[in-house]
């Protein structure tokens, strides 16, 4: 078992484009500097764990770019690898019809067509027990209980619920299917969910040889995961520490708004435990260490930003009242109910309105968490959010 530490550095790269042969040869000057040889990889089964939210294309900037799996399972194999397996559990059903429609629509299956890497066939998952502050016991993919080694290839993304969407976040597809909106209704407010991912993010790095490789060429801004706006930002980040990893993926997408860029509720948390240094500046990068800062448009909800910032008078108990509220946009709402499907309270129903009886999705707003899975998962992008007047107010 490898653990990452403290020390771990962040490599950074500069690449504008997805050629397939570049990115080989940045992710091998990336290994190369980080010690990454092939006793990691020799004789190893190695999994790799893209983000693939939903189905859409790659374009999109909302799920991992192929060309990123293919890269990375090359030098792997390079590196001595017994097998490369590709696997991910979207927001939805963990079975194989719903997942190979978002391998096939987000590349994937094409990618794999000539046997460069596997993609999962093994739709089965196991409890495994965790010694987490919240986290103590879940249901994990087999695809990741069977692996050696974990590539955890995230793209660097704003989240509406958690405000980022990196290397730790993307760990949370490990969860089988539906369980996942399970663990939202089981941690409810953002910073219960924030522990969660924390404690997930150290049970598989201190179960896994972990590596992460971030596709920050084209990131998203606005109301990601997936529903955001793409955001050319030129990058490509790798360490062996998902929390170092994202500390300096938050310095990029807010870095512009100047020094003060920690926003991100779980990297708070992480660093409260002394797993790594909250400030970048005690991060230390390699590779391209004069990166570019930007300043990415924050999700409508403004979960990760705002919220954690109120006057302890607000920011307690009437947290709840204050944060943004999702509504269904009845122009695009066709009805389909995966916002339904999605919701861990089951707060929305489908049902018909007008003289024509349009299928359209109400929300019952009693028990909605505000968890956004119903904005993340909608295929339409027939969920916004609206934020209290007051929000608005202080933003």
């Amino acid at each position: 078992m490898t653990n990452f530490s403290n020390s771990q550095p962040v490599f950074i790269a500069r690449c504008e484009d997805y050629n397939e042969d570049h990115l080989y040869l940045i992710l091998k000057e990336s290994f190369d500097t980080l010690g990454i040889d092939h006793t990691v990889f020799a004789g190893k089964n190695v999994l790799l764990k893209p983000n693939l939210v939903m189905a859409k294309n790659p374009d999109a900037a909302a799920t991992t770019h192929p060309a990123f799996a293919r890269a990375v399972a090359r030098l792997a194999l390079d590196l001595g690898a017994a097998s490369v397996t590709l696997a991910d559990s979207p927001g939805g059903p963990f079975s194989e019809a719903y997942v190979s429609v978002v391998y096939n629509t987000c590349g994937m299956k094409l990618a794999a067509k000539d046997g460069l890497f596997a993609l999962n066939s093994d739709f089965g998952f196991s409890e495994v027990h965790t010694s987490g502050v919240k986290l103590k016991t879940l249901n994990v993919i087999n695809a990741f209980l069977k692996a050696d080694v974990i590539v955890d290839l995230c793209r660097l993304k704003t989240h509406s619920l958690t405000g980022m969407s990196c290397a730790v976040k993307n760990l949370f597809g490990v969860v089988p299917g539906v369980e996942k909106f399970q663990m939202h209704s089981n941690f409810p407010e953002v910073g219960n969910f924030s522990e969660m991912l924390v404690d997930l993010a150290q049970y598989v790095t201190s179960e896994k040889t972990f590596i992460a490789v971030c596709d920050a060429i084209v990131s998203m801004e606005g109301n990601g995961p997936s529903h955001g706006m793409p955001k050319k930002t030129g990058m490509v980040l790798v360490s062996r520490s998902p929390f170092a990893l994202d500390v300096i993926g938050e310095r990029i997408m807010f870095g512009a708004k100047g020094d003060n860029t920690a926003v991100i509720r779980h990297l708070d948390i992480a660093a409260g435990r002394g797993i790594m240094p909250r400030n970048w500046q005690d991060i230390e990068v390699v590779g391209e260490t004069d990166y570019d800062v930007f300043e990415f448009a924050p999700p409508d909800t403004g979960a990760g930003y705002l919220l954690k910032n109120l006057p302890n008078f607000l920011g307690g108990k009437l947290v709840d009242t204050f944060s943004a509220r999702p509504v269904i946009n009845t122009k695009k709402c066709v009805g389909c109910g995966r916002c339904a499907d999605s919701c861990p309270k089951k707060t929305i129903r489908i049902g018909r309105r007008g003289e024509k009886g349009k299928k359209i999705a109400v929300i019952f707003r009693e028990n909605c968490i505000k968890c956004y899975c119903c904005q993340e998962l909608c295929p339409l992008g027939a969920v916004d959010t609206k934020q209290h007047f007051l929000i608005k107010l202080i933003h």
